[in-house]
């Protein structure tokens, strides 16, 4: 709902306004970390092998981030007026900001809610600033809708959210009152720092490109390219969902390497299956996720499929490697991942230089791919050179032979004059189906998901 939604608001507002409404949130969460410094994820680590250490934890923490959330959006303006953006763009900047630093203690909270695994409600309450922001957006198309209206809906929907989470976790946890530990806060802090420089580093790494699209091309193209990167970002929150988990769950067994090679054995399916199902499907009918846009030109409607096709192709990596990723940042690896980002970054903005003034938006879409590629590679090697635990190099053969056996049956469902839905349904059966074959799904994987 949330996505069909978005979708219809960007073409009541046009890609214009739109592109510069993305351009100026991806820059705010360029340097999210500040609002941040890492601690989300250091909670989570610590907390889930230490649970008693949450008296402590959460009411020091929660003041500082307090503190940083309130700070971190006049750094950004700050930043925002050195890059050169004029004062419109300079005000949206300032109260995204404010949304992107709200998320962040919804994730704070959320961190404590994972390390007492706590699954079922954190996953109701991750939702709840979408269901209170679909509920404003009703109004604001039954009234009047425009991009700064929009904006002020999603401040108001962080705050009630925010403060929804801080009910939840003052019930849970007998009323904590606020601290402010200055040597504990200092301690945490300093140990959660390479956490907060992979934060960062992710934050460039997935929303440079927008940043630089304007910069280089403008907001209309920027506002194309993010009508297809959404679905990127709709479809990771199956990511989001499930890895948190798997985070949590290799920091319990730090000491134990064997369940450690189990749990990532395992997450690698759970992870790939269904996201390279959806990559096939998107570039085979990206076409038919775009019948919002009745406003757009064919030539709009045609760059954000291209966009569409290259981006899934980056979805369906990351689905079969992102859970590499999550086991070496809860285990200790958290400076190595970072090397690995840097690199990241370095080829994606150089390409980006080089490919965004001849090809526009779907430059952007292409270096993604080559991103994701790159990390997923480095992920492999440093595993294989430094670590003892063991690649399922087997898994992952098996994993790219389903891709191409879901890849060819669609085509030849397609050549047999099927519409797409039938396609589609007998798809999916044959992915399963094919799982099963290849070995990848069968009672031990689903006695893991239970557990």
């Amino acid at each position: 709902m949330w996505l069909y939604v978005e979708m219809l608001i960007q073409n009541h507002v046009g890609h214009e306004d739109w592109g510069m409404y993305a351009a100026m949130l991806s820059f705010g969460f360029l340097f999210l970390s500040l609002s941040d410094l890492g601690i989300n994820q250091y909670t989570t680590k610590r907390l889930a092998g230490e649970p008693e250490l949450v008296k402590v934890f959460l009411p020091n923490l929660f003041s500082f981030k307090l503190l940083i959330t309130l700070i971190y959006p006049f750094i950004m303006w700050m930043a925002g007026w050195l890059m050169g953006y004029p004062p419109r763009k300079l005000y949206f900047l300032f109260l995204l900001c404010f949304v992107h630093g709200g998320g962040q203690l919804m994730q704070f909270f959320r961190a404590n809610l994972q390390a007492s695994q706590k699954f079922k409600l954190d996953g109701f309450l991750s939702i709840l600033d979408k269901v209170i922001l679909l509920s404003l957006c009703l109004y604001l198309f039954m009234t009047q809708l425009t991009i700064d209206r929009y904006v002020y809906a999603r401040l108001l929907a962080i705050g009630i959210t925010v403060l929804a989470f801080m009910a939840v976790i003052r019930r849970l946890y007998f009323g904590f009152r606020l601290s402010f530990d200055g040597k504990f806060i200092k301690g945490v802090v300093s140990a959660s720092l390479g956490l907060a420089l992979m934060t960062i580093l992710y934050s460039v790494h997935d929303k440079v490109d927008q940043v630089m699209l304007e910069r280089l091309a403008g907001d209309v193209p920027n506002g194309l390219y993010s009508a297809a990167y959404r679905w990127l970002e709709a479809v990771s929150m199956f990511l989001w969902t499930v890895l948190p988990i798997f985070f949590a769950r290799f920091s319990f067994f730090k000491d134990n390497e064997v369940e450690q090679e189990k749990l990532l054995h395992f997450g690698q399916v759970i992870t790939a299956i269904p996201l390279l199902y959806i990559a096939i499907w998107v570039w085979n009918y990206a076409e038919l996720l775009l019948f919002p846009f009745t406003e757009s030109t064919p030539e709009e409607l045609e760059i954000i499929a291209a966009c569409l096709r290259a981006i899934f192709v980056a979805v369906g990596i990351n689905g079969c490697f992102a859970i590499f990723s999550t086991y070496l940042t809860s285990t200790g690896y958290e400076g190595k991942v970072n090397i690995m980002a840097i690199g990241s970054i370095a080829l994606n903005i150089v390409l980006n230089f080089i490919f965004i003034p001849r090809y526009g938006a779907v430059a952007c879409a292409w270096t993604t791919v080559l991103s994701y590629a790159f990390m997923s590679v480095a992920y492999l090697i440093y595993i294989e050179w430094k670590l003892t635990i063991s690649i399922p190099y087997v898994q992952i053969v098996k994993l790219l032979l389903l891709g191409g056996i879901v890849f060819g049956g669609f085509h030849l469902l397609e050549g047999l004059g099927m519409s797409w839905y039938v396609v589609s349904i007998l798809a999916f059966f044959l992915t399963i189906l094919a799982a099963f074959l290849l070995g990848l799904l069968n009672r031990d994987t689903f006695q893991s998901f239970r557990v």
